[in-house]
């Protein structure tokens, strides 16, 4: 195997445990965010709480579709790479 060919798979693995890892996250933030209506100022500190975890999937999200966006060219590069391997020009 080709140097290359090794390290873009290493790269593509600790990106998808990366991914995985996020998306785990992801989840236990979403099992703790609320869907229920504060009208009152002694529940304000709940909306806070809720508010935070919101913005925290929103950037979890954000960065979950760069990993996407990244690992989806990986994946094409290590095809790419393989292909040509295969073929003999590399």
């Amino acid at each position: 195997m080709n140097g290359t060919f090794t390290s873009l798979v290493i790269v593509e693995a600790v990106l998808t445990g990366a991914a995985i890892l996020m998306f785990l996250y992801r989840g236990v933030l979403d099992m703790k965010e609320e869907d229920h209506l504060i009208l009152d100022n002694a529940e304000a500190h709940l909306a806070r709480e809720q508010d935070s975890i919101r913005r925290k999937v929103t950037v979890l999200t954000r960065y979950l579709k760069v990993v996407a966006i990244v690992w989806g060219v990986l994946l094409l590069a290590i095809g790419a790479v393989w292909i040509l391997q295969g073929l003999g020009m590399i």
